[in-house]
Parts: structure tokens; C-alpha cells; sequence
């Protein structure tokens, strides 16, 4: 099995298990992942947010999203169907 490396921009640091339920097996140890995106991360790129696991990727999407204006409303769902 190979080694569980970070996902986030290209890191290929390896990750250590947090907990290994059956040493012997490899399926069955957990590692640090994001609460978002439940991809593997390393501490360096992520961070805890609002009690969460937040890797950086899924954190520059939010940010970006909460960056956009709000659209507006051009009240096109209240027009009058043909008669």
C-alpha cells in the first residue's frame, strides 16, 4: 500500500496515522482529513475553523464564494405568463 501523502497543492509530505484500530492492517488506520472535502491533509495546510478540520483549498473556495456580490434580483420570476 503506498503512503498517504497531502492533497493540497501538490504537498507530498507523507501523513502519519492519528489512530491505528489493527496495526496490522493498513485499511483500518485514520488519518488527518478535511471535514469539507475528507481529503487527506497534513497540518501545515489545514486549519481549525468553527470547531472543523478546513484544509486550505476548501478555505480559498469559501472565501472566494463569500467574495462574490450578491446577485441581484431583476424580478423575472413574477412576470406574467402569456395570455
Amino acid at each position: 500500500m503506498p503512503f498517504v501523502t497531502c492533497s493540497v497543492d501538490g504537498c507530498s509530505r507523507r501523513l502519519q496515522p492519528l489512530w491505528k484500530p489493527d496495526p496490522a492492517d493498513r485499511d483500518t488506520w485514520l488519518y488527518r482529513e478535511c471535514d469539507l472535502c475528507n481529503r487527506p491533509v497534513c497540518e501545515q495546510h489545514s486549519s481549525e475553523i468553527g470547531g472543523r478540520l478546513v484544509c486550505d483549498r476548501c478555505r480559498r473556495e469559501a472565501e472566494a464564494r463569500e467574495a462574490l456580490p450578491p446577485l441581484l434580483d431583476l424580478g423575472t420570476d413574477s412576470l406574467p405568463g402569456p395570455r
